[in-house]
Parts: C-alpha cells; structure tokens; sequence
C-alpha cells in the first residue's frame, strides 16, 4: 500500500515538474493535481500546435451561452433539430424498398444504403476541417441546402440511376447537419458531461421509434413515395430555423467582444500573408483604378485564398480519394450477385481492382503531398484514438449484417404489418435513447469510461445470439414468435449502441484538444459510416448470392411452382399481396429468408470477438469538467482571460491511468504495476 502511494506521488511530482518546465506561463488545475497525475504528464509529452480561427471562433460563440435559460435554448434547439430530421430519415429509410421496388429493382435496396455511407463517410472529415476554419454556422448552412436538393431529386427520379444520383447529394448534406450538431453539443460541453450532451442524439428516438411506423403507414396509405420522401425537401429547412437564428445572435453577441476583434485582424494578417498583392487595397484606392474595382479585386483575391483552403486545408483531394475507393470496392460487392452470379465478369472484378490499387495512392497523398492530412499522425497514433476508430468499424459492421433488411425480413418474411416491420428495427434506437440518458448521468458522478464500454461488449454477444435464434429460425408458420425474439434481440442490440457509439466517442475525444475534437469526431463518424457501409455491402452481397436461389431451392422442397422465385426475389412487396401467410408460396419465401439470415447473424456473432479486444486497448482518461483536458490541465496566469485568447493548444494525451489494464496485468502478472 505505502509501495503504490509513493509511486503515485513521484508520478505526481515527475508530471508537474516537465509541466512547469514547458511553459513557464501556466500552472496546473489543483483539482487534477491532485485526483489525477497521469493525466497531466501527458501533457508534457504532447506537441503544441496554434489554434483554427474556427476553433477560436466557436470557443466566443460558446461563451454566450452563459445562463441556465441560454443553455436551455442552445440544447432543446438541437434536440429539436435532431428530432424531426431522424423522423425525416426513418421514413425516407422505409421509402427506399418502395422506390427501388417500382423500379422492379429490389434488390438494389442496400446498393442505394452502399451510395449513402460512400458519400457521407468521405464529406464528414471534409466538413470538420472546413468548420474549424469558417464556423460551425456556416458549413450547417451548405449542408442544409445540399440536403434539401438531394431530396428533391430523390423524390422526382423516374430511375434508379437518379435515384441513387438524389441520394449522393442529400446524403452529403445529411452528413454535414449530423456532423454539426455532434460538434456543436461537445463544443458546448465538458468532458465530464459530454455524454450526457451526445445523448441528445439518440434521445429524439424515444419518441421516434412510436411515431415513424405511424407516418410510413399515414403516407403510404395516402400518398405515392414520391410525395412522402419530396415533403421532407421544405420540413428540415424549416426545422434548422430556430438554432441557426440562436446561434446567429450568439455570434452577433460575441462580435462585440475584444477577442472576436482580435480574431478578426488575425484572420486579416493570414489572408494578407497569403495574397499579399491584396494589401495595398485594404489600405486606399490605387491610383489609376476605378472605385469599384477595389472591390472587384479584393473578392477575387478573397476566392483564390479560400479556393486554396478548401483544396489544402479541408484535404479535397484526399476526400475524394477515399470517396473513389470505397464506392469502387463497396459498391460492386452488391451488384456480383442476383439471380445469375457476375463474379466472374470485368464490371465486377475491375472496379475492386482499382479501388484496391487506389489506396497505397491515398496514403502516399496523405503521408507525403498534402499539407494538412485529414488524419495527422499525431493524432490518430494515440491508442485510445485509433482503437476507438476500429471499435467503431467492427462494431458497426456487426449490427449493419442484421440491420440491413430488416424491414423485407419482417414485412416480408414474418408477416409483419407496414408499421410493426417499421417500429421494431427502431426497437434498437429507442432503448440505446434511453440509455445513453441514464448513462450519461452515470458517467458524470463515475468519471471513467472504458469499464462501462467493455460492460456493453459483453452484451452485445447476447444480442447476436438471439438473432441467430429468432432470425434464423423462422419456420414460416410462428410469425408472432420469430417478431416477439427479433423485437428482444433489438432492444440488446440498442442497449450496446449507448455504449459502443456515444461513449466511445466521448472516450476518442479525452485524448486530444478542442483543436482536433472536431475531425477526431468526424474520423469516428467516418469509420462508423465505413462500418455501417461494410455490413451493407456484405449483407447485400450475400443476400443478392443467395436470396434468389434459396427462394428457388425452398420452392422445390414445398413443391411450388419455381417460376414464382423471379417475382418473389424481385418484387416481394408484390408478391405478397397476392400470396397471405401460410400459403406454400409464401412459406418457402420465409424459409429463404431465414436461412439467408442465419448466415448474417452467425457473422455478426463473430465479430463480436474483434470488439472485445480492441475495447481493451482503448484509454481511461478521468472525464474532468472541462471541454477538454487542456483547458483543465493550463490555467491562465491572469483567471479572467479567456480559453479562447490561447492562440497554442496540446495535440493529444496519452497517459491515462488505466485501471483496467492494471488489474489485467496484476491478473496474470505481465509487467509492472504501472499503466502503459
């Protein structure tokens, strides 16, 4: 006992003296002095780096909201936001087999969800490093208009070709408002309540999951699938009003401070040390010139600059390169099968080819050309960050694997109505709404993460193992028993997705600055969506290489006429209409499509393995009440100086004390004492 206190008191001792000696103009939080030193060390192993306007920036705009009532406004505008656009998003979901279905193309349903996670796992980095440059406010307003075209297109495609086209374009603004709102609750937060904040993102669901099956059977019942996905064009943008005109009189509000000046003339000295031929016209009109082309002059100066940031700063370059790559690899995955197997043919294998040879491409761009990489080194060699990422990939494949289809699975396959086959994939979202509130006050008062995460792993191997019962089970006869297992299966399932989603990113976010939150954040967006868009194109993949011949296989067994499997595999919407529940047609629909999903969930199962492992290599910072451990760790000499006059910020922070790394080492008795 006296053995481990001396230790922590060199620790303790070791970490304020490299502190001390790096910067002689800031002292130590006595409250993470003392309950958490190895916290602080970190800190003086860490590369400081200068701030982003945007950064800045949102740091005075955050400082307005300084009340209980502002606060109050600034996080129900959010959760309003949040709202209505999941609802918005759950019904278009639905209306995607009923587009696709009247394009007799159903089965090119997770083909479509492959385009969507393409599109936003490549814009989310973009729009987070183009955030720290302009503002949150600004890149909210573009991804509001992209989003609101998309859907436009969406709802007026005469093909699936421009379908898929309207859904590129609204899932690129889709990512950008998600993006943003993420962002804008863990800007507002401390680290200490950052769950509770992100739990607003899936508390809309709450309320979701009863009311969308409501709308889809509203709409349908009413209206074409045109009318239904076209409505939603005019709702977001109605929707957003209210915080964009909020967080537009807090910016108005922190304009009329001394930093917000100071702020404006540096952005002015780092345009002009960009273009410097236009200095001479911010100070009077050249002689010779028009009085207008002042103006003229200094706007196209002012596009080049920024045309630069955009190219260099946000990495387009690298964005689309990793746009191209996964839609060359994912997207063939889904169109190889069908009802005869194009493995073998050159618009299958020669897309996968080069997505494969694309990428030594990318990271050469990434590591050696651009400026600004969309994932600095620095950063993402953190264990606790790039543990996180892979987390959240494996994780988000294994419930995409039993998500996707999920809808066909029970309408189709189980005899569920329009609005139970709605609400129970929803089953999932409601229960991890529900969670991730209590657990956000849970984390406030334990401080720690990594426990609570390696708690949710084990529980997901729960979930996996009933679908492989209820899903895979299904006799075409038991319809209500097979729903009844799915529905508890879904809400296991929710209950991990509070912790392997929300609190992950919490956990990603403690180890670095308020500087890199944002495309820390947006990475683990991306390798979420790189996750969920996987699960689609492996789900797709074997439901477009089996489904037909199962169906086909399973009508042979029941004695069914096969030349009913084209339109039961094609247009099963249809085809139920015409043959009830029961009936051997139907019946050796049902069996297909259990036996289809067998396979899924037995996937989804094993890699639950890979998460438990890498859940075990992430970090256990002490969740301080700071925006982040800089600002608890650097306390300005003069107290009433504000965070965001620090123009120099900590990259990341790596030695946290990992309790359960510790008591895993003293287990089985591997190395010292000491967290590594």
């Amino acid at each position: 006992m006296n053995e481990e206190k001396n230790l922590a008191k060199g620790e303790r001792s070791s970490s304020n003296e490299d502190l001390m000696e790096k910067t002689q103009t800031s002292v130590t939080s006595p409250e993470h002095a003392t309950d958490s030193s190895s916290d602080t060390k970190s800190l003086a192993e860490s590369t400081e780096v200068i701030k982003s306007f945007g950064v800045r920036q949102t740091e005075m705009v955050v400082e307005q909201v300084n009340t209980v009532p502002l606060k109050a406004v600034f996080y129900f505008t959010i959760f309003l936001c949040l709202y209505i656009m999941n609802a918005g998003y759950a019904v278009m979901n639905v209306f995607v087999g009923y587009a696709t279905d009247s394009y007799k193309q159903h089965s090119l349903m997770s083909t479509v969800g492959v385009i969507r996670g393409v599109v936003a796992t490549a814009s989310v980095p973009f729009y987070a490093r183009l955030s720290d440059t302009y503002g949150r406010l600004n890149l909210l307003l573009v991804a509001v208009l992209f989003e609101s075209v998309g859907t436009i297109i969406e709802s007026q495609a005469t093909n699936v070709q421009k379908y898929a086209g309207g859904v590129a374009i609204q899932s690129f603004g889709q990512a950008g408002t998600i993006m943003s709102m993420q962002i804008n609750l863990s800007d507002a937060s401390t680290l200490r309540y950052r769950m509770l904040a992100l739990a607003l993102v899936n508390a809309q669901t709450i309320i979701n999951t009863w009311s969308s099956g409501e709308i889809v059977e509203s709409l349908r019942g009413k209206y074409s699938w045109n009318f239904s996905v076209g409505m939603w064009a005019f709702i977001f943008p109605l929707v957003y009003a209210p915080f964009i005109l909020f967080y537009s009189w807090l910016t108005y509000k922190a304009s009329k401070t001394e930093p917000w000046k100071k702020l404006k003339q540096d952005r002015r000295d780092h345009f002009l040390e960009g273009v410097p031929n236009a200095a001479k016209y911010y100070k009077d009109q050249p002689s010779g010139e028009q009085w207008y082309s002042r103006y003229i002059k200094l706007a196209f100066f002012k596009v080049v600059y920024n045309l630069k940031l955009i190219f260099w700063y946000a990495d387009f370059i690298g964005c689309l390169l990793l746009a191209v790559i996964l839609g060359l690899i994912l997207v063939p995955l889904t169109l190889a099968g069908g009802v005869s197997s194009k493995w073998q043919s050159g618009e299958i294998i020669g897309p996968l080819v080069l997505g494969v040879v694309l990428i030594p491409g990318f990271i050469f761009w990434e590591t050696k050309l651009t400026k600004r990489p969309m994932a600095p080194l620095k950063v993402m060699k953190n264990r606790g960050i790039w543990a996180a990422l892979f987390l959240s990939i494996i994780s988000n494949l294994a419930r995409a694997t039993v998500n996707d289809y999920a809808y066909p699975v029970l309408h189709v396959g189980m005899n569920a109505t329009p609005t139970v086959a709605t609400r129970t994939p929803k089953l999932a979202g409601f229960v991890a709404g529900v969670t991730s509130v209590f657990l956000g006050f849970f984390v406030a008062r334990f401080n720690r993460s990594k426990m609570l995460i390696l708690f949710g792993c084990g529980v997901m191997f729960i979930s996996m193992g009933l679908f492989v019962h209820f899903r895979g089970s299904n006799d075409g006869l038991r319809a209500k028993y097979f729903r009844d297992g799915v529905a508890i299966g879904m809400c296991f399932l929710g209950f991990t997705q509070a912790f392997l989603d929300r609190l992950l990113m919490v956990s990603a976010q403690s180890c670095t600055s308020h500087e890199y939150m944002a495309i820390v954040s947006s990475w683990f967006a991306a390798f979420y969506r790189v996750g969920w868009t996987i699960g689609n194109s492996i789900s797709g993949a074997i439901w477009t290489q089996r489904m037909y011949h199962e169906i086909e296989k399973k009508m042979v067994e029941l004695g069914v006429d096969t030349s009913l499997a084209l339109p039961a595999y094609s247009s099963p919407y249809t085809f139920i209409e015409e043959y009830k529940w029961g009936s051997p047609p139907r019946r050796a629909v049902s069996l297909a499509y259990a036996q289809v999903q067998r396979n899924l969930s037995i996937t989804g199962l094993c890699l639950c393995v890979p998460i438990l492992a890498f859940a075990f290599l992430l970090r256990d910072h002490r969740l301080v009440d700071k925006q982040n451990l800089d600002d608890d760790a650097f306390v300005d000499v003069e107290k009433n100086e504000s965070t965001a006059n620090r123009k120099k910020t900590e990259m990341t922070f790596t030695n946290d004390k990992d309790y359960v790394l510790i008591f895993v080492k003293r287990l089985f008795r591997i190395g010292s004492k000491k967290s590594q």
